[in-house]
């Protein structure tokens, strides 16, 4: 029997959003509110110093992510060092005067930095698909101390926390990579927190150099990298528009209540991210940020300030951010067909280079 279409059409909205409910549920009954914001608190804390490179805190806060991975039984990545991609950097005089005064501070010129990177996978399910990944990413290293103490919120401090940039897409890695480690989907899923973005996506631009999962078996990279937000109804998709993804990240963000905004005008900040050095070899690449409705005053007061702590953040707000960007990597991994640059994207040609596709 044919149904009329009106009543089709209702069958398929209540079929999905039964499918919705069942997803949203299962993220929370893995992953309590609590247990996503832990991770937060702990690398925004005072404790960890702002997980500057030039700090010791920064291997604090690498052997605390690699446990939280080790702990939820997530494997070490072939060719690593157990969790580490370890390598080391030296920055030039020019490279340092370039940086942001408070991000050079404890840099010094000609020294050597032994770095980072936080890595584990999880295999996927289907045969079909599991020697296909989705990197799922975000840095965790911030800006460090200032060299003296000053008012700031009525106390003084010395110490850039970066809850929003970047401990809240940290924990949004961890809190991921916990699910997955015992609901996967059928793609693997590589997990990658970054060091060294402040610098210049150091520790990003490295891993695109020497990937230790080919990069033709990497068909998406959905990172995290935050600069603050101004709407609580919304994130911001750096990218909006240029992959055949949107469509999967709004139904999962419409299950949490967010619309999904491109990135603020002016700020060119797909460029600037953690995505950007696999954008660039050819894998569809956006990142997944707070919502932004515009780059205003309202940034600014926390964007690589003292005050970008957990105590003034939208909490509640958090855990929908993080449920959400769980559930549109579930779908993507998920996803039958494999991910694609938009038709004309300046990127089309490297993806098809990359993974073989003719015109």
């Amino acid at each position: 029997m044919k149904l009329p279409l009106p009543l089709y059409l209702l069958i398929i909205s209540s079929l999905t959003a039964f499918a919705q409910d069942k997803d949203t549920a299962r993220i929370a009954g893995a992953l309590s509110a609590d247990q996503i914001l832990a991770p937060l608190k702990y690398l925004a804390s005072d404790q960890l110093r702002g997980r500057h490179i030039g700090l010791s805190e920064i291997d604090t806060a690498a052997a605390y992510i690699a446990g939280q991975f080790r702990s939820a039984g997530l494997k070490p990545v072939p060719g690593a060092k157990g969790y580490y991609q370890q390598f080391n950097r030296v920055f030039t005089p020019r490279e340092k005067y370039h940086m942001d005064g408070q991000v050079g501070f404890d840099i010094q010129a000609g020294a050597r930095y032994s770095l980072k990177n936080v890595l584990a996978i999880v295999p996927g399910t289907d045969l079909r698909f599991r020697s296909q990944y989705i990197i799922l990413s975000a840095h965790y290293d911030h800006a460090g101390v200032q060299p003296y103490a000053t008012s700031v919120d009525g106390k003084l401090d010395s110490i850039f926390n970066g809850a929003r940039d970047n401990a809240t897409g940290t924990a949004a890695i961890i809190a991921a990579a916990k699910y997955f480690a015992r609901y996967p989907p059928r793609r693997s899923v590589l997990f990658i927190c970054y060091t060294a973005e402040e610098e210049g996506e150091i520790g990003s631009n490295y891993y695109a150099q020497y990937p230790l999962i080919p990069l033709n078996h990497t068909i998406y990279n959905l990172n995290v990298d935050n600069a603050g937000y101004n709407t609580t109804n919304s994130v911001c998709l750096f990218g909006l528009g240029r992959t055949t993804s949107d469509s999967l990240i709004r139904k999962a963000c419409i299950a949490y209540g967010l619309a999904v905004l491109p990135e603020p005008e002016g700020q060119d900040l797909f460029r600037r991210s953690d995505n950007y050095p696999l954008a660039k070899k050819g894998v569809p690449a956006p990142n997944f940020s707070l919502g932004m409705i515009t780059w205003d005053d309202s940034i600014w007061e926390y964007y690589h300030r003292r005050n970008d702590e957990v105590g003034n953040m939208d909490l509640d707000y958090a855990v929908k951010f993080v449920r959400a960007y769980i559930l549109s990597a579930q779908y993507i991994a998920n996803e039958k067909s494999q991910p694609k640059w938009a038709s004309g994207d300046e990127h089309e040609a490297e993806w098809r280079a990359l993974y073989g596709k003719t015109p």
